[in-house]
């Protein structure tokens, strides 16, 4: 097979595995592992035979290896090895899927395949969580209700409603961003309706109010990203959904301002706790990985779970110390600041509004990461790395192009 022919193959690879993976991210944690390995082995064969690493050269791809590199170091504080060395190669993975997405990701061909495969994942998710609601079981991988959950709380095929709230805030914004584009034609407008009714609804069965929030707060960036006067529609239709909502609905918002029990109360000894563990090792953590092994040490004395920080942040600076912690907040700004700078200079159409309403999305996922860690659940982390390296390719490479 000739060299020409072995790249092609390896850009088919990649592009498929990108599509797959939006829509196996939904249910099965090894298809993931299986995709996200085909597409940075294709992509490191592309590597090898143009043997030319300037073409992923950009800021946020230097402060990424930054970041990784800390990762390794932070191994010195780990007193489970193992545990870190899983831990480096995954966050390897994660970085390696930025950048390919990032790189090989930016041709106007693969906007609207994209949008095909999760508005297909999306229609197939939401009507198994419908399903859920109704039956109290999922037809996918048959996760129950949790019965003892007053809320009967939807989760579909994931593990948790949590998980599937910041997943239907990031699709929900992709749609809405498509369905408000002057340059969307009627025809992708029609196609986005159904599957944005859906997410939003979903997003209410799952009672998560850190994604009820983190969706009114990209909501508020996609509308800022339009207009002033986008903004103020959209804030007048926050308002408006806020005060149709069901009184259950509305006090589960205000018991957030409970600090003496609840999940509120919950995620306070558990920052205590992760703070603790960081006021030991500063500097490089405990070790990648290894959080799980450390927190029962640290823990308030008054709470007995054993449960992840519920702040990816805390979290991270924990492991690896809060110079690791800066330096991938640093790459998420920087990623995203340099995005918002090439969406400003798009053309109106297809690409500009997946732009738009990934930057949107990815905006609210961090916010949503505050609250919650799914920057150390693989499929959503592999999700959100994703779809950050195609937006930056979307918006940040338009402007090289």
């Amino acid at each position: 097979m000739s060299k020409e022919k072995i790249l092609k193959t390896c850009d088919i690879a990649i592009e498929w595995s990108f599509y797959s993976l939006l829509v196996v991210v939904t249910f099965s944690t090894s298809l993931v592992e299986i995709f996200s390995s085909v597409m940075i082995a294709a992509w490191l064969v592309k590597m090898i035979l143009r043997k030319d690493i300037r073409s992923v050269d950009s800021i946020p791809v230097r402060i990424l290896l930054l970041y990784w590199a800390w990762t390794v170091l932070s191994c010195v504080n780990s007193g489970y090895f193992s545990e870190s060395l899983r831990g480096i190669f995954k966050w390897g993975e994660y970085g390696l899927l930025f950048i390919v997405a990032a790189t090989e990701l930016r041709g106007e061909k693969t906007v609207k395949k994209a949008l095909y495969a999760l508005t297909g994942a999306t229609v197939l998710v939401t009507l198994n969580g419908f399903a859920q609601y109704f039956t109290g079981e999922d037809l996918i991988r048959h996760r129950q209700l949790i019965y003892q959950d007053y809320l009967n709380r939807v989760s579909s095929s994931f593990v948790h409603p949590n998980d599937y709230g910041v997943y239907l805030l990031v699709v929900a914004m992709i749609f809405i961003s498509f369905l408000i584009s002057q340059g969307s034609r009627l025809r992708e407008r029609f196609l986005v309706a159904v599957p944005a009714a859906l997410s939003m609804v979903s997003l209410f069965l799952t009672k998560s109010r850190g994604a009820w929030i983190s969706f009114a707060a990209a909501f508020f960036v996609l509308g800022t990203l339009k207009s002033r006067r986008m903004v103020a529609l959209f804030l007048a239709m926050l308002l408006v959904v806020f005060i149709i909502l069901p009184y259950t609905a509305q006090q589960r918002i205000f018991d957030l301002a409970d600090l003496q029990g609840g999940t509120t109360w919950e995620r306070l000894m558990l920052w205590k706790g992760t703070v603790n563990m960081i006021k030991v090792h500063p500097v490089m953590g405990f070790g990648v990985n290894t959080y799980s092994r450390n927190f029962p040490k640290y823990k308030p004395p008054d709470y007995f779970g054993m449960r992840y920080t519920h702040n990816s942040y805390l979290h991270m600076a924990a492991e690896v110390g809060c110079v690791g912690a800066l330096l991938f907040m640093v790459f998420l700004v920087t990623t995203l600041t340099l995005s918002l700078r090439g969406i400003f200079v798009l053309a109106e159409g297809r690409r500009k509004a997946f732009a738009v309403g990934l930057f949107a999305a990815m905006a609210g996922f961090s916010m949503n990461c505050i609250v919650d860690t799914h920057l150390y659940s693989v499929n959503l982390a592999v999700f959100f790395h994703l779809l950050l390296g195609y937006c930056f390719a979307l918006s940040c490479y338009a402007r090289k192009d």
